[in-house]
């Protein structure tokens, strides 16, 4: 691993430990909390320390939200006065932004869970039949046919056994109705198959429709199953899933292997045997609007991104760092 030149860690890194106490004890989760980061920040911003670019991240809604659902505000309010007390250690909001641009960005959006009673938990290895799927806590072996890799609303499921085909897989996997959507990778095409249906798309890089994002998709057989919207014009919009093409390419050439992208309906989320649910709580992973669109705010600038993505951003910071530069 390796990090900035400044990384303040929790307890497993505090480069302030001699000049400042911070909550990075075993009842402050070893320092993974709003308070620490936001103390950090206080302390650079006073001892007029301030790198080039500080990124600093904000943990504890997340949890609240996980266990409390989206309709939970508390823990929205009580970042908000977190970051009105590091504004206000520039001297005040206005002095802040003459000094620093300020970005503000989730990460993520969360859907309600729905309530234990109605059965809100898909746990794959029953949909998986004969199977042998990987036990926590076990080491592959010749018999291992599948190896699961989950993230609440949505899981990586790779296929081992090289007798079947990831659409056998697939196939067992969208019977269930709390299914959105199962997606993989064949050569140069994409599939994705809707859950509980038979309708499938696939699609490839270039082509001749252009989506809004100038990017370019050849997309063959049923453009409902993403939820995609083409026009006479060979112009492509999106729907339910924002950037789906592009960001299911990715997610699917990420890394070598053979593995399906599977992904729940809004109100559910997929588990393994030792997975962490949030029945009646908030979960996210999936690619869907409700968790794929986040709150951004942007200040002390007037520059702004090419487009409103998480993956635009990069480039908007290196733009902003060059022009301070010169």
């Amino acid at each position: 691993m390796k990090g900035p030149d400044y990384f303040a860690f929790g307890s497993l890194s505090n480069p302030l430990q001699d000049n400042k106490k911070l909550p990075d004890g075993l009842t402050s989760r070893l320092g993974f909390n709003n308070s620490y980061s936001v103390e950090s920040a206080n302390y650079l911003i006073k001892a007029n320390r301030l790198p080039d670019f500080l990124y600093v991240y904000l943990p504890d809604l997340d949890r609240q939200i996980h266990k409390n659902g989206p309709p939970d505000t508390n823990g929205v309010k009580k970042v908000d006065r977190q970051l009105q007390s590091l504004l206000q250690t520039f001297g005040s909001p206005e002095e802040a932004l003459k000094k620093a641009v300020i970005i503000v960005s989730g990460d993520s959006g969360m859907t309600h869970i729905l309530p234990a009673r109605e059965k809100p938990v898909v746990d794959l290895p029953s949909l998986l039949g004969d199977y042998q799927v990987l036990r926590p806590g076990e080491s592959v072996s010749r018999d291992t046919d599948i190896v699961l890799a989950v993230n609440e609303t949505m899981a990586y499921v790779y296929k081992l056994n090289k007798d079947k085909s990831l659409r056998s897989v697939a196939d067992l996997m969208k019977a269930d109705p709390r299914i959105d959507f199962v997606s993989w990778k064949e050569k140069d095409w994409m599939y994705a198959v809707q859950g509980n249906t038979a309708k499938e798309l696939k699609f490839k890089a270039g082509g001749k429709l252009i989506d809004p994002y100038k990017q370019k998709w050849t997309v063959e057989q049923d453009p409902t199953v993403l939820d995609l919207k083409i026009n006479p014009n060979r112009t492509l919009d999106y729907g339910q899933y924002p950037d789906v093409l592009q960001r299911l390419s990715g997610a699917l050439n990420s890394h070598p292997g053979e593995f399906l992208v599977v992904t729940a309906k809004p109100g559910y989320e997929l588990a393994d045997r030792s997975s962490p649910t949030h029945k009646s709580g908030g979960g996210h992973g999936s690619i869907r609007q409700e968790e794929s669109l986040v709150p951004l705010i942007i200040c002390g600038t007037d520059q702004r991104p090419q487009y409103l993505r998480i993956v635009d951003l990069k480039q908007f910071l290196l733009k902003l760092l060059l022009k301070q530069e010169t």
